[in-house]
């Protein structure tokens, strides 16, 4: 695949953040037994999370922390409204399911889709991963990239639009969830079958002081 072909994946960035975030908070009203309640607490949710964009406006540096903002503020604006019902511990579980379980499997069977049928794998994944530098970070990240050639990309991410918005709203905490979004393809990748290894030991959200994105081309092993 060419850069332009993987580009096509993100063209409309709208229509993304607008599924993940219905989606997201659908499954979070779905938490709700009593429906009466959940029609209250979603429209609380709601309107949270319309007075934290327009409050937040001065983030839209660029196209992609549009998005990135609107995906940030609806998970925010959940966690404060429920924090009066649910224990901090019940409500970090919740919130996790709601946001990463409705696009797990979709994500894990389309990255190994991918992997297992291009010829080079590796070369493949380098080609994603810039292509979502381009059009999914955009100027609310800062990383630099330590190493690109034929055997290694080395991407370093030194800032995060996710984690500084949630650190400015005391609410850190909430980082790990956009963390472990990356998880379904990470865990498609096959070393021996896909040829390259992935390494991403610790983020930003979890305590570390970058989120390293590395790949290493390894000899894929011989098929039987």
């Amino acid at each position: 695949m060419t850069e332009d072909e993987h580009a096509k994946q993100f063209q409309d960035p709208a229509l993304a953040t607008e599924t993940l975030v219905r989606t997201f908070l659908q499954e979070v009203r779905r938490q709700i037994a009593d429906p009466d309640e959940a029609q209250v607490i979603q429209e609380r949710i709601q309107a949270r999370l319309t007075e934290l964009e327009a409050s937040h406006q001065d983030w839209i540096v660029d196209e992609p922390a549009r998005y990135n903002l609107r995906m940030t503020a609806a998970l925010l604006a959940a966690y404060q409204v429920l924090r009066e019902r649910f224990s901090q511990e019940e409500l970090l579980a919740l919130l996790r399911a709601a946001f990463l379980e409705p696009f797990k499997d979709t994500m894990q069977q389309g990255a190994a889709q991918i992997l297992d049928h291009v010829s080079d794998p590796f070369q493949t994944i380098v080609e994603i991963s810039k292509t979502k530098e381009k059009y999914m970070y955009g100027d609310g990240f800062t990383f630099e990239i330590e190493r690109d050639d034929d055997r290694a990309y080395l991407l370093n991410f030194k800032r995060c639009f996710y984690h500084n918005f949630f650190a400015s709203n005391d609410a850190p905490e909430l980082t790990p969830i956009f963390c472990d979004f990356d998880m379904p393809w990470i865990s498609a990748i096959d070393t021996e079958r896909h040829g390259f290894r992935f390494e991403r030991p610790t983020t930003i959200g979890y305590g570390g002081t970058m989120c390293p994105f590395h790949f290493y081309r390894v000899e894929k092993k011989a098929a039987r």
